[in-house]
């Protein structure tokens, strides 16, 4: 079978539900194709976001599991810990898979055709135009332009040579429980615990209450790392976060997992090229999520939205080889200015260096009231300027 559209979208994540709304709210004929039977399973995010991502993107209350005004970080490595109370939300942990269905609801109700339980197995080639795909069904379908929202795998960008087939990326990797009968400590804060040898050799770990007694409970840490580090499971860290030498042991020894979420993303930064002819990269696919805290859902619906902006543009002008397509990489450039430079070079800062100067700053910018340069680090937006009033023993040596 053969189906023909203006632009498709691989992947149903918050990249590609992006683009599949407004891709079809400019008019365009839009496909989305999914390879789950079902949009927002199997789960592999925490799933935190921030309030104005709800407002923007007109999201209803459901899509929320718990608003969040507070964020608390604990060293376990020095015994110290701050929280700071924003006084008002700031964003919300959500479900995520009411979130997606919103998303969806949204693309759907503008004329998005979506296809499930298809996965797709390459590109359509017209030269070295991708010009659609072809499905493990024998499915194709036909297309102006391809947006590839695939998450990791990336799999057209990978087919057309964007990304290494095999490539020794760093990798940030998560486990988290959703559990029930957790103790929460404030059912309103985000919790992060830190420390090398306590948690976890680079990475840390995280409490994100969903509800009442609810809660998830997990890790992160980094793979193919080139620091000098033994080699462990992810399930060993969040196991030891999970015993009776952690901080939070009291509160978690007599709760219990109902789901298992883990999941992957890139250290690398945002590829160097997004574009092809006919094609974009975006979200995860496309290595565009933050660095500093892994959040990723804000940047995949805004760099999903501007692909398919620069898809609306390219098909009026018909304009569709990468020569045209280079203004998606630099209207994302554009969006994210220096921010992600930033958080490279932080990222560059030994693990317990950086988690005291973390707190040192933390605290002062609470005892002075600038709590918007706090949030403009939690948010991964701060100039190179900005972080060097945050961490003033970085500038010069790391900044």
């Amino acid at each position: 079978m053969v189906i023909k559209c203006d632009v498709l979208v691989v992947g149903a994540g918050p990249a590609g539900l992006g683009a599949a709304i407004t891709s079809s709210k400019r008019g365009l004929k839009t496909i989305l194709i999914e390879k789950s039977s079902e949009i927002g399973y199997p789960v592999k995010s925490s799933a935190f976001t921030w309030k104005e991502v709800v407002e923007n993107w007109d999201l209803p209350n459901r899509v929320i599991s718990q608003w969040i005004d507070s964020f608390y970080i604990c060293s376990v490595h020095s015994d110290r810990e701050i929280e700071i109370d924003f006084g008002s939300n700031i964003g919300g942990t959500l479900n995520f898979h009411n979130f997606l269905q919103e998303l969806a609801f949204q693309a759907i109700r503008h004329g998005t055709k979506i296809i499930l339980s298809e996965r797709v197995s390459e590109p359509i080639m017209d030269g070295d135009f991708v010009c659609g795909v072809k499905t493990e069904k024998k499915n194709e379908i036909k297309s102006k332009i391809v947006i590839d929202c695939s998450g990791p795998s990336a799999i057209i960008a990978k087919k057309v040579g964007l990304i290494p087939i095999k490539r020794e990326a760093e990798l940030g990797i998560g486990f988290e429980y959703e559990m029930l009968n957790y103790k929460e400590r404030n059912s309103n804060a985000i919790e992060f615990y830190v420390g090398k040898e306590e948690i976890v050799p680079v990475g840390y770990a995280w409490v994100f209450p969903t509800g009442k007694d609810r809660a998830r409970v997990g890790v992160s840490t980094v793979l193919n790392t080139a620091e000098k580090i033994e080699k462990k499971s992810i399930m060993y860290y969040e196991t030891r976060f999970l015993g009776k030498e952690s901080p939070i042991y009291e509160r978690v020894k007599d709760a219990q997992a109902f789901e298992i979420h883990t999941g992957a993303y890139s250290l690398e930064g945002v590829l160097n090229k997004i574009y092809s002819n006919g094609l974009m990269v975006a979200g995860d696919s496309a290595s565009q999520a933050s660095m500093l805290v892994g959040e990723g859902i804000r940047y995949a619906l805004e760099f999903g939205k501007i692909a398919a902006e620069t898809a609306f543009d390219a098909i009026k002008s018909n304009e569709l080889s990468e020569d045209y397509l280079k203004m998606y990489q630099e209207r994302c450039e554009e969006y994210l200015g220096e921010t992600f430079e930033v958080a490279a070079d932080l990222l560059d800062v030994p693990t317990d260096e950086y988690w005291e100067a973390f707190i040192d700053s933390f605290i002062l910018m609470k005892e002075s009231g600038n709590l918007e340069l706090v949030l403009k680090y939690l948010k991964t937006d701060m100039t190179r300027e900005e972080a060097k009033k945050l961490f003033p023993s970085f500038e010069g040596k790391y900044l």
